[in-house]
């Protein structure tokens, strides 16, 4: 049942106003004193919990964290909004270092990437150290602890994009130093050096942009250098056999796996002209799916392998046929020496009449095809050309090629040559 109770004082009064001059037609003018009557006790605003901070300014720090007040969804409290200036809430690195550019949560710690350093801070913990030199940790108040730095004066530059996390590895880019850095328990490793050092340290520092993704088919880390100044390349390192295994003919925008399947998206493509040839960017595209291999973001690729045979590198050869196990419509486009060059090796067309053709053809299921100098006249020469079988030389290139959209494997390439005795 609903209680009336009538107060007897009040502090507030109602007024009729006029809107003849501007006013209201009703405003009311409060007492600060009960009932306003003389030497009444008065109403004040008590203890104030917060304060407002009136000497604010923008400051930036790029060297610096903050944090805020909890948030819990399980009991509704959401203090994200909340800084307080009572509570040391700030951590900062050496600015000598740069900018923290990234930063990783990683079981209880944080990774902190800087332009030139990468470090871990202990979350709600401190490490306390032995005489040994031994770390201990225990619970800190502090939500950002003590801040420890890993080896090596290595750092992400201002790439955060080349960042990618597996199973415990973090993968990123040193643009400045033109290396490509792999983050474990055993520290920081320049894997850039695994037989690519010249090759990273060249295209990276021209670059604009180098992105990295993680390849949960393959189980690579992809990384994509672009940029107007450097030929736009994508290329894939395995830690299984600790080197780069694959360049790919795709360029995307950025990318990632989610349940053992990796994703990029499409980027923009532009002609002669400089004018947009994918008017809608940015759409998702799936990998290693059965259909249309080769083909990227609607365009058709081919697959290809360049290889260099340097057996016997002091003696001078004669490289008479070329051979490769695999599925067929593999073809070779150029194939030379230091001094002769061949004709091409296409695939072998059962309509050819021809006794010994420059065609790859089966036999006891591997394709094996002979060589054919195709070398301009060198003075002296009465036989030369397509007339000499074999190119001489100290090592031969080749590059081994198909175009169509099919599932091709190639599992080995070899050669056979006869060594010159004058």
């Amino acid at each position: 049942m609903a209680y009336i109770k009538e107060i007897e004082y009040f502090n507030c009064f109602i007024l009729k106003g006029s809107t003849q001059y501007g006013g209201y037609d009703n405003y009311h003018v409060e007492e600060s004193r009960i009932k306003g009557g003389y030497n009444e006790p008065f109403v004040d605003y008590g203890v104030r919990a917060h304060i407002t901070d009136e000497n604010y300014g923008r400051q930036i720090r790029s060297n610096a964290m903050t944090y805020s007040g909890i948030f819990n969804n399980r009991t509704g409290v959401n203090n994200t909004n909340e800084f307080s200036i009572g509570e040391n809430i700030t951590k900062a690195v050496d600015i000598q270092d740069g900018g923290i550019y990234k930063l990783f949560a990683e079981d209880t710690n944080l990774n902190i990437f800087q332009e030139e350093k990468v470090s871990r801070a202990l979350i709600d913990k401190d490490a306390i150290y032995t005489a040994e030199g031994n770390a201990i940790t225990a619970s800190s108040a502090n939500v950002i602890g003590q801040i420890v730095s890993y080896g090596g004066n290595y750092g992400i530059g201002k790439n955060p994009e080349s960042f990618a996390y597996y199973a415990g590895r973090k993968y990123f880019v040193d643009k400045p130093k033109g290396a490509v850095l792999r983050l474990s328990r055993d520290g920081i490793t320049e894997i850039s050096n695994y037989g690519m050092n010249s090759f990273f340290r060249d295209i990276i520092p021209s670059a604009d942009k180098v992105i990295g993704m993680w390849d949960m088919h393959n189980k690579n880390y992809v990384l994509s250098i672009q940029g107007t100044n450097v030929e736009n390349t994508t290329i894939a390192f395995d830690e299984g056999v600790t080197g780069w295994v694959s360049r790919y003919s795709f360029i995307p925008q950025l990318g990632g796996s989610l349940d053992a399947k990796f994703y990029t998206f499409s980027p923009y493509i532009y002609d002669e002209d400089n004018q947009v040839v994918i008017s809608n960017p940015c759409e998702l595209y799936e990998h290693y799916t059965i259909d249309d291999y080769n083909n990227f973001y609607n365009q058709q690729h081919d697959s290809e392998v360049t290889l260099i045979f340097n057996q016997n590198v002091s003696v001078n050869k004669s490289f008479v046929t070329i051979n490769y196990e695999g599925t067929p419509g593999w073809r070779i486009e150029a194939i030379q020496t230091d001094s002769d060059v061949a004709l091409p090796i296409g695939v072998y067309s059962i309509n050819n009449e021809d006794l010994i053709i420059s065609g790859f053809q089966k036999m006891d299921n591997k394709y094996f095809s002979n060589i054919f100098n195709n070398s301009p006249e060198k003075a002296g020469e009465v036989v030369f050309q397509d007339d000499i079988s074999g190119i001489k030389g100290f090592y031969t290139k080749l590059t081994v090629k198909t175009s169509d959209n099919n599932y091709n494997e190639l599992f080995a390439v070899s050669t056979n040559y006869n060594i010159n005795t004058y």
